[in-house]
Order: C-alpha cells, then sequence, then structure tokens
C-alpha cells in the first residue's frame, strides 16, 4: 500500500478511529462497537477486513490509544479485543474467535480509579497483566501482544518499569519499530489535569490529546490530525498555552480536527450553552490553527437545531464558521444513501483526499488541497 488512510467510524455519540499507514501499520484510537442491526454499520468486520494478520493468522493492530475510560471510548472492548497473553490466543475458542489482537495499548492512570465500566476494567485487567511483565522485567513484556505505554504522569508510581510519554514528547516508533512517515506529538493529559480528574471523577479532563503527522519520503509532513477525546476548554487553554509558550506552534496545526466530546459545546465554553453563550477566546484560536482546506469531524448522532449536547448544533456553527459548510463532516449524515465510514487517504502533499466509494482502498477522491511547506522533525519538549 503506497498511501497512508484515516478512517472515522460512523459509531453515534462515540469515536472509533483507524489509521492504516502505508507500511501496513495500523492504530487504532478509541472503541465504540455497537450490535449491528438495521442502521448500523458493521465496525468489526470493516476493522478486520483492514486489519493486517501475524504469522498464525490472527488480526491484530499495532497500537490501541484509549484516549479515556468513558464507555462510548471503549463500548464492547471486551467483546471484540483479545485479554490474554498472546501466545495463548487460540482462534478456535468461542471467546478468542475474531478477537483482534493489541500488540501494544497507550492509556493514563485514570484507568486505575473507581467506578469504571465494565470494558474498562476488561482493558485495566489486560494492562495489569501487562504491567506485572514490567514490574517483573520478564523477557516477554517487549513481545507484541505484551506491549503497555503510560501517557502522561505517574503519581503513585503505578507503572514503574513502564515505558512513558509525557505533553512534549514526540513518538516515532510503535512496538519498538521505527516509523518512517508518521510521529504522534502528546499534547495531553498534563499531571495537573490528571489529579483534578481523579478529584472530581471526571475522566474527560483526563483525555489523552496528540497530533498524528503524516509525512512523505522526503520527510516533508503532508498531513496533521488532532484527535482529543473528550478534552474540554480548560484543557484546550492549557494545550494551546503551554504550546506557544514553548515556539511549538506547528504541534497545533491541522487539517483534519476529530471534534471534542462529539462536537459538545463544553470545547468553546462551560455548559449549558444558554448560560454561556460567548465561545471562548483560546478555543477559536485553536481552530485558527487550521490549514489550508482543513476538515472537521464531528462523531456524532445526526446534529439537531434542539438543546441535545452533545452534539450541540451552536457548537456545529462554530466549527462551521471556521472551516465552512462544505468541510464540517457529520459521520451520521455525511452519507445520505448509506451508513459507512468518512475515510480519506494521504499520498503527497496534496494533503487528505477523501474516499467517495465504499471501500477502504476505493476511487472517487475529491477535496485535495495544495500544501505550504511544512517544518520537519525536531521539535521541542513543553
Amino acid at each position: 500500500m503506497s498511501k497512508h488512510i484515516i478512517k472515522y467510524y460512523p459509531v453515534g455519540n462515540g469515536d472509533t478511529s483507524l489509521i492504516k499507514l502505508k507500511d501496513n501499520t495500523t492504530i487504532i484510537t478509541d472503541c465504540r462497537i455497537r450490535k449491528v442491526e438495521e442502521g448500523i454499520f458493521d465496525v468489526k468486520k470493516d476493522l478486520l477486513d483492514s486489519l493486517e494478520t501475524n504469522d498464525d493468522g490472527n488480526p491484530f493492530t499495532d497500537l490501541f490509544i484509549l484516549t479515556h475510560t468513558d464507555q462510548d471510548h471503549c463500548f464492547n472492548f471486551s467483546k471484540h479485543f483479545y485479554k490474554g497473553a498472546p501466545d495463548e490466543y487460540d482462534p478456535n475458542k468461542s471467546d478468542h474467535e475474531d478477537k483482534i489482537i493489541v500488540d501494544e495499548i497507550w492509556v493514563t492512570t485514570m484507568l486505575f480509579t473507581t467506578d469504571q465500566t465494565d470494558d474498562a476494567n476488561y482493558i485495566r485487567n489486560e494492562v495489569n497483566r501487562r504491567k506485572r511483565l514490567y514490574k517483573n522485567t520478564d523477557i516477554k513484556r517487549n513481545e507484541r501482544g505484551n506491549r503497555l505505554v503510560l501517557i502522561g504522569y505517574d503519581e503513585n508510581s503505578e507503572f514503574d518499569n513502564v515505558p512513558t510519554y509525557i505533553p512534549g514528547d514526540v513518538i516515532e516508533s510503535i512496538n519498538d519499530n521505527k516509523l518512517d512517515n508518521f510521529s504522534i506529538f502528546i499534547h495531553a493529559p498534563f499531571k495537573k489535569d490528571l489529579e483534578e480528574a481523579q478529584a472530581i471523577k471526571d475522566r474527560n479532563a483526563s483525555s489523552i490529546v496528540y497530533q498524528g503527522r503524516f509525512y512523505d519520503d522526503d520527510s516533508n509532513v503532508i498531513c496533521k490530525i488532532i484527535h482529543s477525546g473528550d478534552a474540554d476548554h480548560y484543557r484546550w487553554k492549557t494545550i494551546k498555552e503551554k504550546t506557544e509558550k514553548k515556539n511549538n506552534e506547528d504541534a497545533l496545526e491541522w487539517d483534519i480536527f476529530l471534534s471534542p466530546h462529539h462536537c459538545s459545546w463544553s470545547f468553546f465554553n462551560d455548559t449549558p450553552q444558554k448560560d454561556n453563550k460567548i465561545p471562548k477566546e483560546t478555543s477559536l484560536e485553536v481552530l485558527d490553527y487550521k490549514l489550508e482546506g482543513a476538515k472537521v469531524i464531528a462523531s456524532c448522532k445526526k446534529i439537531e437545531n434542539n438543546d441535545d449536547n452533545p452534539p450541540h448544533y451552536k457548537a456545529k456553527e462554530e466549527y462551521v464558521d471556521k472551516v465552512g459548510k462544505n468541510d464540517f463532516y457529520n459521520t451520521a449524515e455525511f452519507y445520505d444513501d448509506f451508513d459507512k465510514p468518512i475515510v480519506f487517504e494521504i499520498e503527497d502533499t496534496s494533503g487528505p483526499k477523501l474516499i467517495k466509494s465504499a471501500g477502504l482502498f476505493g476511487i472517487g477522491i475529491s477535496t485535495g488541497h495544495k500544501k505550504p511547506s511544512r517544518a520537519g522533525r525536531q521539535y521541542d519538549k513543553l
């Protein structure tokens, strides 16, 4: 495959996205996989069709990023992803069949707070298994299906010996394999946000926020995407201020911006919106880091002109005001005739191109745009 692919699945109010790099490395961010029935897209089947298989013929993803532990970001993870030692995976077992092996998983310490859902507890059990490998310096800790990375701070030393990335880090390898055409800049969570999230039991405040950077073969940046879970305007104010203070403005740039909290008003101001009608300047300024032809993706149900939040109609209007009506994409209503993912391919300096056909590698492309030259790979930490 000579092109990078990004897919945003229609999952209602929730997030599930897939990045497939041109070297076939795959990255899934969050999981909301609903039961397939009329009007519900078969996300699991599409993942199985898109992912690679290992030497034993079992499906796997190189990386799974859990931005935070709300149910709409890990729903049915236990049903569709494998938990346990990779060498014990048996596709002939009914509870293993077609489950996706996660080679490397990224989480925050918020996973270990109380009052988690069954799916979050399932992930926590798997993370605990992997943590023990690192604690015991077991040689198997570096094998695919066992790898673990902590994002953010570990105040209680729960992740001793586990690789850790903090805001400002640029990650250029997954599973200890160097990525030639992709990197990830970590924006959040910050230590104070993790502490606050744990204190007030607000999992949204602990969301992993990252910018993904795609490169051509000459190491020029050709596309930037931002995923931020359910991070609100408070978190984004901190991200913006710290990033600018370190002269890392290019880490705020974006071609594709996945709207936080499913097009919620919380990115712009406190809720309810009727009592907080004016968007925060910092949030609007974050959106001003858009690049030419930038797209906003709203992963949510159909956006109606009512008081729902999320998605929120006034939030949609703010996004549309920044990128234009034609560059605001709602996963629930992007296609009128049938339900399927929004898919982009990235090949060269023309930036992300929308694939209009049904297949992952379909034909029929639009919305390409030329780019200004981009900075290379050298960035300072926050």
